[in-house]
């Protein structure tokens, strides 16, 4: 169970850096959130998964290199979760996540860039699936 959250936060913060402009430092995430979206352009609030212990955080930093950016125009269908990143200095980072079924990508989006999407790998999306449903 740990190893699933390990790999979950790991490949968000995979896409945090690929969906910021800012790039994270080693031991700077304090904590991710997740909850389920209610639209687009922002992260709703009511989160319904918290992780914050130190050994997930490293990890989901050394995955943030991962996600792939994906070319063209993004029409996107309402999202199905919202992932708020939040540094040790308070800063705050949210996204739109498409959870994928076993063996699909997952798709993330940077709420303040809804004109790209960045691909998540299959391999990651049973783990995460695994997080986000227990």
């Amino acid at each position: 169970m740990r190893t699933l959250l390990v790999l979950v936060i790991s490949l968000l913060a995979t896409i945090i850096l690929g969906c910021t402009d800012e790039e994270l430092a080693v031991g700077k995430l304090a904590k991710v959130s997740i909850s389920n979206s209610a639209e687009f352009g922002s992260v709703h609030t009511d989160f319904i998964k918290e992780y914050g212990d130190e050994d997930s955080l490293n990890v989901f930093h050394e995955v943030m290199t991962t996600a792939v950016r994906n070319e063209g125009i993004v029409n996107m269908a309402a999202p199905q979760f919202d992932v708020q990143v939040m540094d040790t200095a308070g800063n705050q980072y949210g996204f739109h996540l498409w959870l994928g079924e076993i063996g699909q990508n997952s798709t993330l989006m940077n709420v303040k860039d809804t004109h790209t999407i960045y691909s998540i790998s299959d391999d990651l999306t049973s783990p995460l699936r695994s997080l986000i449903q227990e």
